[in-house]
């Protein structure tokens, strides 16, 4: 188990498709696989050798959903998407599931 967060947030599928081609050319992208219906981002850092990436994401109706497994700071690794949604002046909450 990880850390558990989602970016509750509207996108539209132009938005979603912009922020998937910024995860797929961050250098800790891993891999992208398909589970239960979803498509899952997993992103690995160069020390991580295990079975367990450092962080999944997956896209949901209603955000974003991101498990970390290395540390606790959501936005680590994650500059890109985070200044994404603010240039875009996308109203977001981020729910933390550790609360």
């Amino acid at each position: 188990m990880g850390f558990e967060y989602k970016i509750i947030a509207k996108l539209t599928k132009k938005q979603i498709s912009e922020i998937q081609g910024l995860l797929k050319i961050k250098k800790e992208f891993d891999r992208k696989y398909e589970f239960d219906t979803k498509t899952f981002y997993d992103f690995r850092q160069a020390n991580n050798n295990g079975k367990m990436p450092n962080m999944s994401i997956s896209f949901e109706n209603d955000g974003i959903y991101i498990c970390r497994y290395d540390v606790d700071y959501l936005w680590e690794h994650l500059e890109e998407l985070k200044e994404y949604l603010d240039y875009e002046k996308i109203t977001y909450i981020v729910l933390d599931y550790q609360d």
